[in-house]
């Protein structure tokens, strides 16, 4: 069985998705959603992303191997942090991470310096090592 770690987001097409794989359109949009991902998991594994058309990212664990999904545009965040244990922290919320056991507060200097000179942060880094 599929467990979602992570979800955050809104799946547009729900309603052909639900026909499609036998899931109930009747429930509340937070169950629909996360019955919508496990069974579109299930069935398609990793290709699941070509079926999916929303703003979302999550994060599964099916047991043996963890899967990550942004939508197509990032319109959504994710952040993860391997702590020094290596466990995975993972959320769509920065805050979220620091609050997770294991997490080691450092600042990621590089970023500071590239938020100084143009006064935004741009790509895929944080003002947190490691995150």
């Amino acid at each position: 069985m599929t467990e979602i770690r992570e979800y955050r987001g809104h799946i547009r097409n729900w309603r052909e998705l639900c026909t499609e794989l036998g899931i109930d359109n009747t429930l509340d949009r937070e169950s629909r959603e996360n019955a919508i991902i496990s069974a579109a998991y299930e069935k398609w594994g990793r290709d699941m992303g070509e079926h999916l058309y929303g703003m979302f990212a999550f994060c599964l664990w099916d047991g043996e191997k963890i899967f990550a999904m942004r939508d197509h545009f990032g319109t959504k965040p994710f952040y993860y942090y391997v702590t020094d244990e290596g466990n995975l922290l993972c959320s769509g919320s920065i805050r979220n991470i620091i609050a997770g056991e294991g997490f080691k507060k450092e600042l990621n200097r590089d970023m500071l310096q590239i938020y100084m000179s143009l006064t935004y942060v741009g790509g895929e880094d944080t003002f947190f090592k490691g995150v």
